[in-house]
């Protein structure tokens, strides 16, 4: 099944309910964290101590791209819409539940930290005749639920293992991966990574991601 250019496999594990599969733009997502700190003004000083109040867990902001040709069957994507609906309600899927359920987010790899849903927006942006959804973008906001072991920080590997690389006239994926591993012959995780089937037919001026290749 292909993968539009620019982006790569990954899916929404959904705790009770099913599994999502999607596709991921990898060139930048964001991660936040909040700490609360507590000033009180004091008589004769310009610079209370602050007091620490907490810190708020981190924040994954994503965005992700549903599309029928992606599931392998003719069909529409309003079945996956309204699981992902279906997940910030609390008896939605786990039925009678007393919270909306974990999910877990998978990228090649990669898997984030243990998740809540905070925040979800689906933008239906193709449709057959009859209405039919087909695509659609998801914009998504996940909060960490739970601390992971030392040391095993997926965001961080994450981030850390890709690269993007801006097509120039003249570019091919032997030579920018030449320029990334040192090794031309290795092109061709560039261009699973891209979708792309003509390692030397590239659209000027698309971005490239390159993943990370282990040994």
């Amino acid at each position: 099944m292909p993968v539009p250019q620019g982006f790569q496999r990954a899916r929404l594990e959904i705790e009770h309910g099913p599994t999502i599969h999607c596709a991921f733009n990898p060139t930048s997502y964001t991660v936040s964290k909040t700490n609360v700190w507590e000033f009180k003004a004091q008589t004769g000083l310009d610079l209370p101590e602050g007091q620490w109040g907490g810190g708020l867990p981190q924040r994954v902001s994503l965005s992700l791209l549903l599309d029928a040709s992606l599931l392998g069957v003719d069909k529409s994507i309003k079945d996956e819409a309204d699981a992902l609906f279906k997940m910030m309600e609390a008896d939605g899927l786990a039925g009678g539940g007393e919270a909306p359920p974990k999910v877990t987010f998978r990228w090649g790899t990669v898997s984030l930290f243990q998740c809540v849903p905070v925040s979800l927006t689906v933008h239906y942006i193709l449709f057959r005749p009859n209405g039919e959804p087909i695509r659609a973008t998801v914009d998504l906001e996940i909060a960490q639920s739970a601390k992971d072991a030392k040391g095993q920080n997926p965001t961080t590997r994450a981030i850390a293992g890709v690269r993007m690389h801006r097509v120039r006239d003249g570019d091919s994926l032997p030579a920018i991966a030449y320029d990334a591993y040192g090794d031309p012959t290795r092109w061709r995780a560039i261009a699973d990574a891209n979708g792309i089937d003509n390692p030397f037919r590239l659209r000027r001026g698309s971005e490239l991601t390159i993943p990370r290749i282990e040994g």
